[in-house]
């Protein structure tokens, strides 16, 4: 059986204030959607990115499963001293080549 190549997801940050949310999965879209809230601290973005991505890879699943398993994926990230690099506005990433 060939291997589907994995769908692409679209991470946006906005204000969610009138959703009442850290963060929001549209799963079954062509192209997945997430949605987080800026205004969060780092860590807590970590758990609803690992949260809201696990929505979009496993749509079946419960939320009360979705919530854990989000949570131990972004403790062990957090361990692992996984962090969002904050750059400039105006900041070209560094780009490594082999």
């Amino acid at each position: 059986m060939p291997r589907k190549k994995p769908r692409k997801v679209k991470v946006v940050y906005r204000p969610l204030g009138k959703e009442q949310a850290w963060g929001q999965a549209w799963p079954t879209r062509p192209t997945p959607l997430i949605e987080i809230d800026p205004r969060l601290s780092p860590q807590r973005e970590l758990e609803v990115l690992c949260h809201e991505a696990l929505h979009v890879a496993f749509p079946e699943l419960g939320e009360k499963a979705v919530d854990r398993a989000g949570k131990i994926v972004s403790r062990v990230l957090w361990s692992q001293n996984f962090r969002r690099v904050a750059q400039g506005k105006h900041t070209t990433p560094v780009r490594i080549s082999k």
